[in-house]
């Protein structure tokens, strides 16, 4: 990249909530209640849908009941905090549909240089659109749990205190989805709030109605980790632990397994590049692999690793993780590594909000990045494709 960036200046947050759900949701709409263009987002409409309807908001609020529970405890003390009826705040929290271009990738302890699992992920999106706030949740009644929200209810990502972690990515971009099923921030905000193992987080996962097409990562502190590919309530698994053939997983913006094949529609050159940059540094760094590792891919920009610059364009790295599941610790770095700090985080910070400035260096992407590959295929060249 020869071009000099735009530098945009951010700011992230760490947020730090405990209480009951109700409490925990108040605390959130106290913090939302300071930004007034926030907070009129949260209670309003999209002019163009116009507000739910008594019906609607009935049946959205009995979904969270059955499938997320909890949440509309925590809604009805954000909305509370506000001003507002619950039925404002659920319309946003079920139909809000954001999807990050990302990477994440897990290497089991065989593969490691202190015999830890380890997890690397970033979030590749626009700053535009998405909370840029990384918290930590102690609920009475729940695990303890730090990840990155979205629509301030919903997860991006998380550890929970069991040694539970959850990583996603679009799994077919633009591709269309089934109606009737929830987000994936839904999924993954459930799956720490209610499992602590992989094999529970795939079971719980089945039962849920799902209108998204993403790629889930899972890993545990019993060395176990597995690939979900979802396209609604098409679903392919893959499982890995000690014993298996395999000993990591690369994942990006496609469908690899092979009964997902018919469902990869939005393959593009950009998430096969990142595909294999991880997968041959990953390769070639085993059976030593380490923290250190994990950084250089993620702070290295596309092709040789994964860090984004493309922020307009929806393809900008908007933070990067290290996660140690078997210690249950997290090397953040928000906005691109290459000029940002890595942080280190656990379970444990006391509660409170902290600000991060943040430097985001827009480029734009190449035309190349974008051109759309057939379902399945592997061109080693952008010539083959």
């Amino acid at each position: 990249m020869t071009t000099q960036p735009n530098i945009r200046n951010f700011t992230y947050t760490h947020a730090v909530l405990e209480g009951t759900a109700y409490e925990v949701g108040r605390q959130q709409g106290e913090i939302i209640q300071r930004i007034p263009a926030a907070a009129k987002f949260f209670t309003s409409p999209l002019p163009e849908r116009g507000p739910l309807s008594p019906r609607e908001a009935e049946a959205f609020l009995k979904f969270f009941a059955t499938y997320c529970p909890g949440l509309n405890e925590e809604i009805d003390g954000f909305a509370h905090a506000l001003g507002a009826s619950p039925e404002q705040v659920v319309y946003y929290a079920f139909t809000y549909q954001p999807g990050g271009h990302c990477s994440h990738f897990a290497a089991l302890p065989s593969l490691t240089e202190d015999g830890h699992l380890l997890v690397g992920r970033n979030y590749d999106f626009n700053p535009e659109m998405s909370d840029l706030r990384l918290v930590t949740v102690r609920i009475a009644g729940r695990p303890v749990h730090t990840g990155f929200s979205e629509v301030l209810f919903g997860r991006d990502d998380g550890i929970n205190e069991h040694g539970l972690c959850a990583t996603m990515s679009a799994g077919a971009p633009m591709a269309p989805t089934e109606p009737g099923g929830c987000m994936f921030w839904a999924v993954i905000r459930t799956v720490l709030d209610r499992c602590a193992t992989v094999d529970e987080a795939i079971e719980l996962i089945q039962t849920i109605p799902i209108s998204f097409n993403f790629n889930l990562l899972l890993a545990d502190r019993t060395g176990q980790a597995a690939l979900m590919e979802i396209a609604s309530s098409r679903r392919g698994v893959k499982r890995i632990g000690p014993g298996t053939p395999d000993q990591f997983l690369v994942v990006t913006n496609h469908y690899n397994l092979p009964e997902m094949k018919p469902y990869d529609l939005g393959r593009m050159w950009n998430s096969l590049l990142r595909y294999r940059a991880v997968q041959s540094r990953l390769q070639a760094a085993a059976p030593r692999i380490n923290c250190e590792t994990m950084r250089g891919i993620l702070s290295d920009p596309v092709p040789q690793g994964v860090c984004g610059y493309f922020y307009t364009e929806y393809l900008g790295t908007l933070w990067s993780e290290v996660i140690d599941v078997t210690a249950g610790t997290l090397e953040v770095c928000f906005g691109a590594a290459s000029h940002n700090p890595w942080r280190s985080f656990d379970l444990h910070s006391p509660r409170g909000v902290t600000e991060y400035p943040v430097q985001l260096p827009d480029l734009q992407a190449p035309p190349v990045f974008w051109k759309k590959l057939a379902p399945g295929s592997e061109p080693e060249t952008i010539e083959e494709a």
